[in-house]
């Protein structure tokens, strides 16, 4: 996945950020996010859209912090004893979201992933009243 950066307060001009799938994983983009929102936010959104899919956080912690700075990066789980997680990832400075699949996670996380995708953009789209 490539994307371009929007600019923002204090930065000058556009780059391009790229989080690329591997020989071991893939990546899907959630939304078109513009940096807007917080991370508090953001880890609201997704903690409840994952409830809502039955996924709750299992870690909670930072990818690396040279290439994405001041990123979130989260684990879900369907319940902390089931083999496999979720990844997903807030980078407000790109302003990317992704989620990260690896090929070798149990078919729940393919499925969790593939249906969180949607769920969360519909949640990030809307208010959150309308939201359910």
């Amino acid at each position: 996945m490539t994307l371009a950066l929007v600019a923002t307060s204090g930065q000058v001009g556009c780059m391009t950020a790229r989080v690329r799938d591997t020989k071991g994983s893939f990546n899907l983009e959630v939304v078109e996010v513009t940096g807007e929102h917080s991370l508090d936010e953001m880890h609201a959104a997704l903690e409840t859209v994952a409830a809502d899919l039955g996924m709750q956080f299992s870690h909670i912690t930072r990818l690396g912090t040279k290439r994405y700075p001041g990123n979130r990066h989260w684990h879900l789980k369907q319940d902390l004893k089931t083999r496999g997680c979720l990844d997903v990832t807030y980078w407000p400075a790109g302003p990317l979201m992704w989620i990260t699949i690896r090929k070798s996670e149990p078919p729940w996380v393919h499925e969790a992933g593939r249906a969180l995708q949607p769920a969360l953009r519909k949640y990030l789209r809307t208010t959150r009243t309308d939201y359910r």
